[in-house]
């Protein structure tokens, strides 16, 4: 399995999609920029809050990498099912479930790590830009921390789960357009979710009944679709 993801890591890119990682976080600062100017500039407005900023940090994050976590599965696995460049792995004495894995458990692990960055780039940006610009309504506390911290881990965690339905739904449908698509309705859906929550995300239950879907579909995935070929 550590040699199938050495093989994969090289096709994956790491260094390219780190570079892209950087490149959304500072879309994403710029994007909280504007907004912050906005409230501060106009009068009929009041200043944003860090807590309304931290929720349009999290949409930015799930968005952006729900998005790109379902281009990776477009192209590493659907789209090599699809062109049919998958034969020439298939054709090598590989597991062929395990190399899907192994090329699933690098989007994952990359999905997970850049919104954390992301995260942490975009909390430590509002952070200073209040202190030399007074840029946010209220003083920012070290409490503030105890509410952030879990509210990234529970939505990177969710999202990083969320991630696999790309991939289930693009075998089944045998489509590249079809995971893309699918990750924007899986946005959708969990914003309609969260916003009915009182902290504004996921509770427990809710993270483990997506969790137990989501895996029971991946392994349906993996023993009906994985084998074939298209």
């Amino acid at each position: 399995m550590a040699h199938l993801l050495k093989l994969e890591c090289r096709k994956f890119g790491i260094m390219k999609n780190a570079a892209f990682t950087l490149l959304a976080a500072l879309f994403s600062i710029l994007f909280i920029t504007v907004s912050l100017v906005d409230s501060m500039t106009d009068p009929e407005q009041t200043k944003d809050t860090f807590e309304s900023t931290f929720l349009v940090i999290g949409i930015l994050m799930s968005f952006i990498f729900l998005v790109c976590a379902s281009v990776l599965t477009s192209r590493l696995v659907i789209g090599e099912y699809n062109q049919g460049t998958i034969l020439i792995l298939f054709s090598c004495p590989l597991n062929r479930k395990q190399l899907i894995a192994g090329k699933l458990i690098l989007i994952l692990s990359y999905t997970a790590l850049s919104m954390l960055t992301g995260y942490i780039l975009c909390c430590a940006y509002i952070i200073a830009a209040d202190r030399a610009f007074d840029m946010l309504e209220g003083t920012f506390r070290l409490s503030c921390l105890r509410e952030w911290i879990p509210a990234a881990l529970i939505s990177t965690v969710t999202c990083t789960v969320l991630s696999l339905w790309p991939f289930i739904i693009g075998m089944i449908r045998k489509s590249v357009p079809a995971a893309i698509v699918t990750s924007l309705i899986v946005i959708v859906l969990r914003q309609v979710v969260i916003t009915q929550n009182p902290s504004n995300r996921e509770s427990l239950p809710q993270i483990l009944a997506v969790a137990a879907v989501t895996f029971l579909f991946t392994l349906l995935t993996f023993r009906k679709r994985v084998p074939r070929v298209y």
